[in-house]
Formats: C-alpha cells, sequence, structure tokens
C-alpha cells in the first residue's frame, strides 16, 4: 500500500477509535437499573455542559461573524421587535415655533365667535326636518311601486275581454270532464257488493280508462286557466292596493308640507352659520390634529414592553466580549421605559380633546350643502298638487266585484290541480295493480268511491263558464280606456311627489343628524387649545429613542481568536438542545416510575391497570438498558398501555397528596410514547454534534501540525541512504 493511502487510511481508523470510545462512554449498556440511572444521568448532565458552553459560542460567533446584528441581540433580550421605521418621520421634524395646526386652530377659533343663529330658528328648521323624516315610508313605498304590475294586470284583463279562445277550449272540455264523471260514478254505484263476479269484474276492468280521458281534459282546463293568470293568488290587485295606499298617503302628505312655506329664508340664515364649520373642515385642521394625536398614539406603541427576558439574558450575559452590548441594551430599556410613562400622561390629556372631537360628529362632506339643496327642494315644490280621490273610489267598487269572481275562478283552478294530480295517481296505481280483469278485488270500488267523493264538485263544473263570462262582462262595464288614462294621470302626479321626497332623500340626512349639526358650531368651539401641549415632547423623546437604536445598530464586538472556525451552526445547536429533551424525558419518565413504586393501589380500583402499567414500563426501561439505549432503533415503546384509565381515576376519585404528580407522571409518559420514534435520530443528531464540539476543542488544544506527503508534493528535504555494506 503506498505510504500517502497508509497515512490516510491510519488517520481513519484512529477518528474511528476515538468515536466509538466516545460512543461507548457516552452510552455504554446497563448492567443493572442503579447503573442505567447513573449512566443516564451522567450523560445528560454532561451533554447539558456542553449545550450551555456551545450555544455560547455559537451566540457570539453568529455576532462576530456578522450573521446577526447588535439590534437583532437587543430585540432577542428585549423580546420585541424594534422597528425604527415608526420613528423616522421625527427625526427631521420642526418643532422650535410649534406645531402649525395648532395656530390655526387658534385663528379660527376668534372667528367662529363672529356667526351664530338664534335657537328658535334652529328649532324651526329642525322641525321642518322632522316632518320631512316623517314621511320616509312614504317615499320608500313609491319607490318600491312597481308600476309595471298595474300594466301588466290592465294587460292581462285585456286578454281575458279580448281572447274567445281559451273559453271556447275551456267550454269543449268542461261537459266531458263532467260526463266521463257521471260515467264512472254510475257504474261504481251499481256494484255495491264487494264479492264480484268475473263479468262485473271485466266491466268495472274496462272503466279503468275513463281515467285518462278525465285526467286529459282536467290538464287542457287548467293550463288555458293559468295562462290566463287565474293562478297567481290575486297578485294583480295588490299592484292596486298599493297604489291606493300610496296616493292616500300623498295627499295626507299635501296637507302637512303646506306649513313649510317660508322655510327657505330661515334655511339660509342657517347656511351662513355653518360656512365657518366648511372653513374649518377645509383646511383640514381638525383632522389634521386628530392624525396628530393617532401618529403620535401609534408611535408610542414603541415604547411598550420594554423588559427583558430571562433566558435570553441569561444566555448572553456570560459572554464578555459583548457586555458593552448588554450595557447599552440596558440602558435603552430603562429610557423607553421613562418615555413610555411620560407619553402616558400626555396621552390622557390628548384624549380630551379627540373626546371632544369625537362627540362633536362633525359630518364629511358639504356641511351647508344640506340646508341650500333642501331649500332648492322646497323652492322647486308645487304645494298645490291634489290626487282624484273619487276616481279611485269608483274603481275600487268595480275591482271588488272582478276581485270576488276573480277569486273563485282560482278555486277552481286549485281543484283542477287536485283533480289532475289524483286522477294521474289512480290511474297509475289501478294499472299497476290490476293487469288485467282478474285481478280486480275487493279493494277496487272503495278506492273509486273514495275518489269520487273527493272531487263530487265536478257535478256543478258548468258553474265555471258562468264565472268565465260573468268576469268577461264586469271588464268590459270597467271601461279600459278611461281607467288606463285616469291612471296615467295619477301616476304623473305621483312622480312628481315621488321627486320632492327623493330630493329631500338624497340629502342622505335626516331630522336627528340636522339636529346635531344645528348644535355643532357650540359643541366645536367649547374647548380649549392649550390641551395641544406636550406633543413637541413626545416628538423630542422619539428622536432620542430613534438616536440610541441607530448607536446600537452601528456596535460590533471585538474579534474573539478562541472562536474562530466553531464548526456548529444553529441547527448542530438545536440538535443538542433536542437531544437533551429526549434525555430529560426519559430521565422524567424513569425517575418517576421509582417514586410510583411506592404508591399503594392495593385499595383502589385501578390496581390492574396500574400492576400493566408498571411491569410493561419496567420492561421496557429493562429493555432499553441491555440494549444500549443511546444508539438503538430496534427498541420498541409498549403499545396499549392503559393510561386513560388510570388518567381517569386519578381525576375523578383520587384527591391524596401525590395526585398532582400521577398526573404529571402520566402525561410524561404519553409524551414518551408519541415521541420515542423519533428519539434514536435526534440522539444521534446530537452526538455528532458534540463530537464536532469535542474535536474542535481537541484541535484548539492540540494543533495537528501538516505532515507533507512526498508522493503528492515535492519535497525539499533529501534522504541520505546508507552505505552499501562489503
Amino acid at each position: 500500500m503506498p505510504q500517502h493511502q497508509s497515512t490516510r487510511y491510519q488517520f481513519k481508523i484512529k477518528m474511528w477509535v476515538i468515536k466509538a470510545l466516545l460512543f461507548l462512554l457516552l452510552i455504554d449498556g446497563i448492567k443493572s437499573t442503579k447503573d442505567s440511572q447513573f449512566a443516564l444521568d451522567e450523560y445528560y448532565l454532561e451533554a447539558s455542559k456542553i449545550y450551555e458552553k456551545a450555544n455560547k459560542i455559537h451566540l457570539e460567533n453568529e455576532l462576530a461573524t456578522g450573521k446577526i446584528g447588535a439590534l437583532d441581540v437587543s430585540e432577542r433580550i428585549l423580546n420585541k421587535k424594534i422597528d425604527a421605521s415608526l420613528l423616522e418621520e421625527y427625526v427631521e421634524m420642526k418643532i422650535s415655533g410649534g406645531l402649525r395646526e395648532q395656530n390655526e386652530m387658534l385663528e379660527l377659533f376668534e372667528k367662529a365667535k363672529e356667526s351664530e343663529t338664534s335657537e328658535q330658528l334652529k328649532d324651526e328648521v329642525e322641525n321642518g326636518f322632522n316632518m320631512m323624516d316623517g314621511f320616509s315610508d312614504l317615499e320608500k313605498k313609491i319607490s318600491e311601486f312597481n308600476i309595471d304590475g298595474v300594466d301588466d294586470y290592465f294587460e292581462r284583463l285585456e286578454r281575458r275581454l279580448y281572447s274567445e279562445s281559451f273559453i271556447s277550449e275551456i267550454e269543449y272540455q268542461l261537459p266531458l270532464l263532467y260526463e266521463t264523471y257521471q260515467i264512472i260514478f254510475v257504474y261504481v254505484r251499481s256494484f255495491q257488493d264487494d264479492t264480484l263476479s268475473d263479468t262485473v269484474k271485466s266491466i268495472l276492468w274496462e272503466r279503468i280508462d275513463l281515467l285518462r280521458r278525465i285526467s286529459e281534459a282536467s290538464h287542457v282546463i287548467l293550463d288555458a286557466l293559468k295562462k290566463q293568470g287565474f293562478n297567481d293568488d290575486l297578485q294583480g290587485f295588490d299592484s292596486f292596493e298599493r297604489m291606493r295606499d300610496v296616493t292616500e298617503k300623498l295627499n295626507a302628505m299635501m296637507d302637512e308640507v303646506k306649513n313649510m312655506e317660508g322655510i327657505d329664508s330661515k334655511l339660509l340664515k342657517v347656511e351662513k352659520e355653518m360656512e365657518v364649520l366648511e372653513e374649518l373642515k377645509e383646511r383640514n385642521v381638525v383632522n389634521e390634529i386628530k392624525n396628530r394625536f393617532q401618529n403620535l398614539t401609534k408611535s408610542s406603541d414603541f415604547l411598550t414592553n420594554f423588559r427583558t427576558t430571562t433566558i435570553f439574558h441569561g444566555e448572553y450575559g456570560g459572554i464578555q466580549s459583548i457586555s458593552p452590548l448588554l450595557q447599552k441594551i440596558k440602558s435603552f430599556s430603562s429610557k423607553m421605559r421613562s418615555f413610555e410613562f411620560r407619553t402616558s400622561i400626555s396621552s390622557k390629556k390628548w384624549s380630551t380633546f379627540e373626546n371632544h372631537f369625537q362627540h362633536t360628529n362633525i359630518q364629511s362632506g358639504s356641511l351647508t350643502e344640506k340646508f341650500s339643496n333642501f331649500r332648492d327642494c322646497v323652492q322647486n315644490f308645487d304645494f298645490q298638487t291634489s290626487f282624484p280621490m273619487d276616481f279611485l273610489d269608483d274603481f275600487d267598487k268595480n275591482l271588488t266585484q272582478i276581485r270576488l269572481v276573480d277569486s273563485d275562478i282560482q278555486n277552481y283552478t286549485k281543484r283542477l290541480e287536485e283533480l289532475a294530480e289524483t286522477t294521474d295517481n289512480l290511474h297509475a296505481l289501478t294499472e299497476r295493480r290490476y293487469p288485467d280483469p282478474a285481478q280486480v278485488d275487493r279493494d277496487f270500488l272503495p278506492l273509486f268511491r273514495e275518489y269520487l267523493s273527493e272531487h263530487a264538485w265536478l257535478r256543478d263544473v258548468d258553474n265555471l263558464m258562468i264565472l268565465l263570462r260573468k268576469i268577461k262582462d264586469l271588464i268590459t262595464e270597467l271601461n279600459l280606456d278611461n281607467v288606463r288614462k285616469g291612471f296615467e294621470e295619477i301616476l304623473e302626479k305621483m312622480d312628481e311627489s315621488k321627486q320632492f321626497l327623493e330630493c329631500y332623500s338624497n340629502l342622505e340626512t335626516t331630522a336627528s343628524d340636522i339636529k346635531e349639526l344645528l348644535v355643532l358650531p357650540g359643541k366645536v368651539w367649547n374647548f380649549d387649545p392649550k390641551v395641544l401641549e406636550g406633543t413637541v415632547e413626545v416628538v423630542g423623546m422619539f428622536k432620542e429613542a430613534y438616536k440610541m437604536i441607530e448607536e446600537i445598530k452601528k456596535w460590533k464586538v471585538a474579534t474573539n481568536p478562541e472562536i474562530e472556525n466553531f464548526p456548529l451552526d444553529g441547527e448542530d445547536v438545536k440538535a443538542v438542545s433536542d437531544g437533551i429533551n429526549v434525555l430529560e424525558t426519559i430521565r422524567n419518565v424513569r425517575n418517576g416510575l421509582e417514586m410510583m413504586k411506592n404508591l399503594d393501589v392495593e385499595n383502589l380500583g385501578i390496581k390492574d391497570s396500574w400492576d400493566l402499567l408498571d411491569s410493561s414500563l419496567s420492561q421496557f426501561f429493562e429493555i432499553l438498558s441491555s440494549q444500549k439505549i443511546w444508539n438503538s432503533s430496534d427498541v420498541s415503546f409498549p403499545t396499549n398501555l392503559p393510561i386513560d384509565t388510570i388518567k381517569t381515576f386519578i381525576e375523578d376519585e383520587y384527591q391524596e397528596n401525590q395526585r398532582n404528580d400521577i398526573l404529571k407522571f402520566l402525561k410524561e409518559i404519553q409524551i414518551l410514547e408519541t415521541d420515542f420514534p423519533e428519539y434514536p435520530n435526534k440522539l444521534e443528531k446530537m452526538n455528532e454534534a458534540i463530537e464536532k464540539m469535542k474535536e474542535w476543542e481537541n484541535e484548539k488544544m492540540n494543533p495537528v501540525k501538516t505532515m507533507v506527503d512526498c508522493f503528492e508534493m515535492e519535497c525539499n528535504a533529501s534522504l541520505k541512504l546508507p552505505g552499501a555494506s562489503n
């Protein structure tokens, strides 16, 4: 074997031996339970010490190599995201001359005192809006009223008046329907004896097909009635009723609206008063102040919850090289807590100002426009409008008669629907049950008797033709052309009233809104502008906080040669931590089992379950010990353990001192049972990381001198060979 290959092979053998010795040292098999416990505890403590040291080096190395910055360390220690961008808007802010919006508010405050209206005038304007609010339902009724419903019904009346074909069709089918019913009736009545001869059976069986004739006739009549609208539950009449209801309410509205004459001049005065508030809104002073408060309040959230966390502070606390950074973080945290207290005091003062403007509820959009537009509505409306109620009374009387006849016809429509359905069902039943005369039995006649009784009204079915002719005569007497003209006049006037009501509705306001608006000037200017003090101070705090953050961000850790080439990354450190957690879980279950062995369960209802749990776990740990637990993937955790049974008993029945300890022990078992399949892999990764750590430490203690392989490169030294012997 070449020398350089031999050297490599010897090096690999050496490394394998080191690994094997380390592995055996850590995970050697156990001859007794006591030895197993000692090995587990010793392994756990050693791994914990290695993790603590590795973690500190890793944290320092992250900072030294630039993987994380000083600000990242601050966020870990303070357990808080430090976003300096929240304060950037204040860095360049000029605050020596005060805030601009404060100065503008003082100017408007004085100007507002020059404009005011009397309480009486405001009451009169408010009453006008109240009156219009009272018509909101009417405006809704007019908007919802569908003129198409009236037109559709007029068209339906015209069809009934001028269409002869549907009446002719019904007039042809009704006698067929009546005669067929009578034929069945006579035959069924003729045979009362339940015992039927073959002759009678044959006669009755042949009459089954008569049902088909009734079905066809009933469907034809039914379709003709539906085409003429005799099946819509009188919906067409509802359109007329809603129209009459709307017209009556519009007539009543006109009597009230006349009292609003002259309100336009009062509205004009209110408009002038609102112009000052318009200027306030146009200059956007209120919103700017509220936005200022909101921004300051939002930014002040940056100052909250600056508390160091024990876990991260403890980890970084033992690293000497970053102690100056820790001092900066401590000072920064202390300063932020001080700022938090001071801003909370200022915030309380701001809240009084914010609450003031919150309660004034300054409406969006134009304030004067509400009054000027309403003035236009009043000026453009004809207060002399009236509706021909006498015409509607006469029409209503005629329509009532039509409605009564229409209702009777619709009752026939419903009966015909039922007739068609029951006839089809009976026909299908008898054909299926009685395929030939011989099958006719004693149940045949009762079926038809029930059918005939249910539709006995067919004996008087000719009344339907009487009703159809009558409704045609009533429609003729109604004089549809004159009625149409009358309704067109009403609808035209209704449209004018609708426009007036919509004009008010388009203001998108109510009397309650207007009342609040009328008293708004007094509310708006009823505050002390000095409450704005303190904003400049808070901005100064934000500037200082931003400066401290920048100083922390610029801080760099000094180079530490001791941690150069540290081989463990974040995943390796986490692998050691995960392995320690595995060992801790196993220790907890093992220690809990030893503690629970002293529990007296003889008189408890869980003795068998407890003994099974005890024996299963004891056997598990015995196998685990013999199989060299820290590297075994062949050991399975026992299944079907009675954990739930024991847990339920302890929770419901057991009240002794050890209750909580037992429940905790059972929980640890469940954790071990769930996670055990992953343990060998986690322990293997931990061992690999620990091995990296130990090799790195060994290399630091005993640096390996580079050896030159003369087979692979030219050597400077020359070897002197011994002389030849004689």
